[in-house]
């Protein structure tokens, strides 16, 4: 892609005009470009990616936001990747979470044998930690769907799943994920997490897993951050793009989208794909139709998620491994990954960048949870992290995408196609299914289906 001015556009020179140059927008753009496609790109902001971002603070490169990514050999994301980028992009896989609980630390285990080794509760809890994973490991997608309306919390009891420690891992496990506590998130959304798939298996398949277990974590880190691949994203993409142009207006006639205004300019066009956020589009869109107003004003109450990164450079190296470590106690949870040992080129050689990440608390300041992020155990726990620090950097941002609670599911969620014709909806509070990249490639395929399907 090329950038230009909005004086140089051109309509006609497009095939498809994408509202918003986040994630989705941009992977939407990259597969259509394999479809021959020519796009024009609208960005309010000054650069393309959205949270899709990395950039440099004093020797150390921070991603906008924690990006650990899911399913790096299987998932949406990796596979649009792999198929839209020659060659593709390389991963550093972790090698688990490790849960501290007070004094203990252990993983989530993956088979029966783990579980009755599992360091953080005792016996009783060891057993119900077995029946409840059998449960879950076995159970059909199909079945997961009908607890879509009930919070997690309310699954786990209504299954006897009620040792406290146990609940205390699910939270962290979950709250990630979701965005929100397990008393709040979706059981649907929880369990399909746990299970770690959105393909049915075998009941063969299903019951080898929990007996023998999984020896590796489908999750990592990207080799040269999110700086790089959003660039050679860029580069491959077929179009132009314009900044600094947030669009003001979608239009339609007759049932038909007709073009948008950005910056008090109308841009004609009768195929437009959205990557705003749907709480916004109320405002966005104009139109005279009861049916078209209604469908935006639904979605325009849809809870997002917000999180706070604290990015720590150290002097020395003081984690240096792949682990990945969460606190559960003292609260509230925290992430805690040693990005420079997926990537050491985000780091000045010898030192060591490291990230924490926490979901904000409503009612507390940047200072007091930059406060609470240092404190709650971080220096008893992790020795040596505060003082041999050299940079500190805090973003408030986390990836735009809805919380995963009941009615905000991705069986509830709206895409890709709208009341209007030719106007399609694309993102991270879209149907499709995962979190945060993962959802915004499921998104995007939705959305490059339904205009072959059109066109």
């Amino acid at each position: 892609m090329q950038e230009i001015t909005l004086d140089q556009v051109d309509t006609s020179n497009y095939d498809v005009i994408i509202a918003g140059g986040g994630a989705g927008g941009l992977l939407t753009a990259l597969a259509l470009t394999a479809e021959g496609k020519r796009v024009l790109v609208l960005e309010k902001a000054e650069r393309l990616g959205g949270v899709w971002h990395s950039y440099w603070v004093d020797g150390y490169r921070v991603d906008q936001g924690l990006h650990v990514i899911t399913r790096v050999t299987r998932g949406a994301f990796v596979r649009f990747l792999k198929t839209y980028l020659s060659p593709p992009p390389k991963f550093v896989l972790h090698e688990g979470w490790q849960f501290r609980v007070h004094d203990k630390v252990g993983t989530i285990p993956s088979s029966i044998g783990e579980t009755l080794r599992w360091p953080l509760t005792g016996w009783r809890g060891r057993l119900g930690l077995i029946r409840i994973g059998a449960k879950i490991k076995t159970m059909k997608l199909e079945e997961m769907q009908k607890y879509k309306d009930i919070s997690f919390l309310e699954f786990m009891q209504s299954e006897g799943a009620t040792n406290q420690v146990m609940l205390d891992v699910m939270q962290s496990a979950i709250y990630m994920a979701a965005g929100v506590p397990i008393t709040e998130a979706s059981a649907y959304e929880a369990l399909r997490t746990l299970k770690d798939t959105d393909k049915e298996s075998s009941k063969l398949g299903s019951a080898k897993r929990l007996i023998m277990g999984s020896g590796e974590y489908d999750e990592g880190y990207v080799i040269s951050g999110m700086e790089e691949l959003i660039k050679r994203v860029i580069e491959t993409i077929n179009g132009d793009y314009v900044l600094n142009s947030p669009v003001e207006h979608i239009h339609e006639h007759d049932g038909v989208v007709t073009g948008c205004s950005v910056a008090g300019k109308t841009l004609e066009h009768n195929r437009i794909v959205s990557n705003i956020p749907l709480w916004a589009m109320p405002n966005i869109i104009k139109s005279e139709n009861t049916e078209v107003l209604d469908f935006f004003k639904r979605w325009s109450n849809m809870k997002p998620t917000h999180g706070i990164t604290l990015w720590l450079g150290l002097n020395k190296i003081v984690i240096g491994d792949r682990k990945n470590r969460v606190l559960v106690h003292p609260s509230p949870n925290r992430w805690i990954v040693s990005i420079s040992s997926f990537d050491p080129s985000c780091a000045p050689e010898g030192k060591e960048l490291v990230a924490i990440a926490m979901m904000t608390i409503p009612g507390k300041s940047k200072d007091e949870m930059i406060e609470i992020m240092k404190g709650n155990g971080l220096e008893e726990y992790h020795p040596g992290i505060l003082e041999y620090a050299e940079m500190e950097h805090v973003q408030m941002s986390y990836a735009t995408r809805a919380a995963l609670i009941p009615g905000q599911t991705d069986l509830d969620r709206p895409g890709p196609r709208t009341p209007i014709k030719g106007l399609y909806i694309v993102g991270t509070d879209t149907a499709g299914s995962g979190v945060g990249l993962q959802q915004a490639a499921q998104s995007a395929d939705g959305v490059v289906k339904a205009l072959s399907e059109d066109i």
